[in-house]
């Protein structure tokens, strides 16, 4: 005759709220009073949306971005006031997938990996031409 042996009921293992933070890399949790109060500061400070403005328009931020997508380095310095346009486009862009970004209102490509907003080489800083015009070097 078979025994009856009870199964001990394994309660689930929840993760905790610090434990989601720390596998996420994150030092303070978005739903916390930390988090909340810093996010203000910085839209009280910065209200307009930075990408927005380099491309001339003037649009409220309503996103908080880790400009080095380091969610654990909360330094006033690393953190910028976005749109949500702009803050889903960045994100995006670092997560790999192919984002078209615009122009300013000059024209000017806003993709910060854009040749044309590649630093200079010297040799084409000057003015002047550095070599011949003349494809024989004769006028």
């Amino acid at each position: 005759m078979k025994q009856h042996r009870p199964t001990l009921a394994i309660k689930p293992e929840g993760r905790s709220l610090r434990d989601k933070q720390l596998s996420n890399g994150r030092l303070l949790a978005l739903d916390g009073a930390a988090w909340r109060k810093l996010r203000a500061m910085v839209l009280s400070e910065q209200p307009l949306c930075e990408m927005c403005e380099r491309q001339g328009y003037t649009v409220l931020a309503t996103d908080v971005d880790h400009r080095d997508n380091n969610p654990s380095n909360n330094e006033r310095s690393n953190l910028s006031s976005l749109c949500h346009s702009h803050h889903s486009i960045k994100t995006m862009a670092e997560m790999g997938h192919k984002v078209k970004w615009g122009c300013d209102i000059h024209g000017m490509p806003l993709d910060p990996s854009h040749p044309w907003n590649k630093e200079k080489s010297p040799a084409t800083d000057s003015d002047k031409p550095s070599g011949t015009l003349h494809a024989r070097g004769r006028i």
